[in-house]
C-alpha cells in the first residue's frame, strides 16, 4: 500500500537522507534548478510560491520506484578477493571504494558517511579518495553493512511513497 505524501514530506525525507534531488531531476526530465524551486516554493515573478504541477506529480510518482530500484541494485558485498586483515585484526575491503562511489550519483556521501558511520569529511577523503594515505580503502564489513541498511531504508520509503498535490 502506497503512502500518500505532499511535496515538502518527500522533501524533508531526501534531505534527511542524503538523497541527491539532482537525480530525481533527471528522471523526471526536468532541470535540476526546477526542481529544487518547486521543493523550496521560491516565488515566480508574480510572488506566488512554485509548486509542482500534476504532470510533475505524475512523473514523480512514476519515477520514485525507479531511484528506489537504482539504489538498491547498488547494495554493498563485502568479502571480494582484496579484503585483507591487518596486523590489529581488523579486515577492510577495498574493492568496496567504487561501489561507495558510484553511490554518489544517488546520495551525498561525505553527509551520509558522517551520519550512518559516524566519518569526518576528512575521513571520508582518506578512505575513499587519498591514495597515498594509510587509511585508503579501510572500508569493514560493519560499515558496508551499515552503508546497505540506510539504502535499504530508502528503498523501503521511495517505493512506498505516492507523492499528492497540497
Amino acid at each position: 500500500m502506497k503512502i500518500q505524501v505532499t511535496q515538502d514530506t518527500l522533501y524533508e525525507y531526501m534531505l534527511a537522507h542524503d538523497v541527491k534531488l539532482s537525480r530525481l531531476a533527471e528522471l523526471i526530465g526536468k532541470s535540476r534548478e526546477v526542481v529544487f524551486s518547486c521543493f523550496k516554493h521560491h516565488k515566480d515573478p508574480r510572488g506566488k510560491p512554485r509548486y509542482f504541477s500534476h504532470e510533475n506529480i505524475e512523473a514523480i510518482n512514476q519515477a520514485l520506484p525507479v531511484l528506489a530500484q537504482e539504489l538498491q541494485q547498488r547494495l554493498l558485498t563485502f568479502g571480494s578477493p582484496q579484503t585483507y586483515t591487518n596486523r590489529w585484526g581488523n579486515t577492510y575491503d577495498p574493492a568496496l571504494i567504487e561501489p561507495i562511489k558510484e553511490l554518489g550519483h544517488y546520495l551525498n556521501i561525505t553527509a551520509m558517511t558522517g551520519r550512518v558511520l559516524g566519518w569526518k569529511p576528512t575521513k571520508k577523503t582518506s578512505v575513499l579518495v587519498q591514495t597515498t594515505c594509510i587509511s585508503y580503502g579501510c572500508i569493514s564489513e560493519a560499515d558496508a553493512i551499515a552503508i546497505n541498511n540506510e539504502i535499504l531504508s530508502i528503498v523501503g520509503v521511495l517505493s512506498s511513497y505516492t507523492l499528492i498535490a497540497d
